[in-house]
């Protein structure tokens, strides 16, 4: 339970807030380089400030105030040109420095656009997103986090906009008890409701709440204990009744905002999901994933990530419930715009949760004590597939495996995403899979690489009688 102080210490990012200067100190995804393609010139929203992205003729990005100093003309009508985005309406042209570096309707002896410059910050395009830094200089590298520059990943991304605060994302990534019911008994009520729910055993729902009820009957349950790491932190589960054997879980959050699915890079399907706060009440929720296929899987290139955003509720105005994010994605926006954490009361199975706060809180105060938080990176010989440091498990090489992994309820409709479920849809619309723009073209490469592994595994397998 916070007061309210410590709510809002910890929740809101505007400018001068203490969170808001911290979330200043990193690069922070804006737009997507595929709607950029269809429209050079967008208004952005981003930790409470209003901007235009924009991408003039020769290719520059631009990130600049969202008005014209000039008449005060929002600049998401601006026309892109050679060099620079100008005003519609008198024609003032600014570069990607906010600087004004034409007035056509004044005299040409004019030096009145040298003293006229607008607020700008550094933008990038790295792994299909455009990326901005609003924060003091000297400017950070961007991180080159593995997802986004590995050079096979077959990448797509799927978003949402939510209507609630960034930190209720955050803390869902430390909060693994949720999985059973959240993506459970839901997930089954949620079919129930349809008239879709089936006793498939190899789907999500179902076997999700077979572990959980072996559970329950051997009176057993799952202790969590989070592991700080030079990235933010992961978690260690094991069951109550068995005090030797732990395991770590491979599902590590970067701070500040992003959970990764790397799966110990064996996964044909890794993916991070991304909670961008645009501002104290809404948050740009990206699923962002990178397949993996197997060598022997010829897969096509691509000239640009293609990227869909998907709303909360269908064509009926229904909230979507039948596949695993929107689940997530409902319990964080459930809790009101910003949580009222003056009236939680906190469990065991809150351990990261609490943990991940302390962590926040930390790296907050640093920034107010003049230092740098984590997660900064100056250093360009390390910057890149920056978290394959902590998988470094042998026999652990990408896209090996992923047809036996099915060690977990995920790993079961995971591993069958090519494969139609017992319900008659295939098991990758149990998940935000399935607003993919390449969708039938993954579920067609999924079907190609499990041919690929079983034609291994015959290769290895002794001949019957040898």
């Amino acid at each position: 339970m916070l007061t309210q102080e410590e709510n809002e210490f910890l929740t809101r990012v505007g400018p001068g807030t203490p969170c808001g200067e911290l979330m200043r100190r990193y690069w922070h995804p804006i737009f997507p380089d595929a709607k950029l393609r269809e429209n050079p010139v967008q208004h952005v929203r981003i930790l409470c400030e209003d901007l235009t992205l924009y991408r003039d003729r020769s290719g520059t990005l631009g990130l600049i105030g969202q008005r014209c100093p000039h008449r005060a003309v929002d600049l998401r009508f601006g026309i892109p040109e050679q060099e620079g985005l100008r005003c519609p309406y008198h024609g003032w042209l600014y570069n990607e420095t906010g600087q004004c570096t034409e007035m056509p309707l004044e005299p040409p002896d004019s030096t009145f656009k040298d003293r006229i410059e607008m607020q700008s910050y550094p933008v990038q395009e790295l792994g299909g997103l455009i990326w901005a830094y609003l924060g003091p200089r000297p400017v950070p590298l961007l991180p080159r986090w593995d997802l986004f520059v590995h050079a096979r990943g077959f990448r797509q991304i799927v978003a949402h906009r939510l209507p609630c605060n960034w930190l209720q994302v955050l803390e869902n990534r430390g909060d693994h008890a949720h999985a059973v019911y959240l993506h459970g008994r839901l997930f089954q009520y949620a079919l129930e409701r349809e008239g879709k729910l089936t006793d498939d055993p190899l789907a999500r729902y179902n076997a999700t709440m077979t572990q959980q009820y072996e559970r329950l009957d051997q009176g057993v349950y799952t202790k969590y204990r989070p592991v700080r790491n030079q990235f933010g932190f992961a978690n260690e589960s094991r069951m109550s009744n068995d005090e030797e054997k732990e395991t770590v879980n491979r599902n590590p959050v970067f701070f500040p905002y992003t959970l990764s699915f790397t799966r110990n890079r064996r996964s044909i399907r890794n993916s991070y999901q991304i909670g961008v706060p645009v501002d104290d009440t809404h948050t740009w929720h990206m699923q962002y994933m990178c397949y993996d296929f197997p060598p022997e899987v010829d897969v096509p290139d691509q000239d640009y990530v293609p990227y869909a955003e998907v709303p909360l509720t269908d064509e009926k105005g229904n909230y979507y419930f039948d596949y695993v994010l929107s689940q997530d994605m409902v319990a964080w926006y459930a809790q009101g715009e910003t949580t009222d954490r003056t009236q939680e009361h906190l469990a065991t199975t809150d351990v990261s949760v609490i943990e991940h706060r302390r962590l926040l809180r930390e790296q907050i105060e640093i920034v107010l004590d003049g230092g740098e938080p984590i997660n900064v990176f100056r250093d360009p010989f390390s910057n890149e597939s920056l978290e394959m440091a902590l998988y470094t498990r042998p026999g652990a090489e990408r896209g090996s495996g992923e047809f036996a992994n099915q060690s977990s309820a995920a790993g079961y409709y995971r591993s069958n995403f090519h494969k139609i479920s017992k319900g008659g849809w295939p098991y990758i619309d149990d998940d935000a899979d399935r607003f993919c723009p390449d969708r039938d073209l993954i579920i067609e490469l999924y079907r190609r690489s499990e041919e690929a592994w079983e034609a291994k595994q015959a290769e290895a397998s002794p001949a019957a009688g040898d």
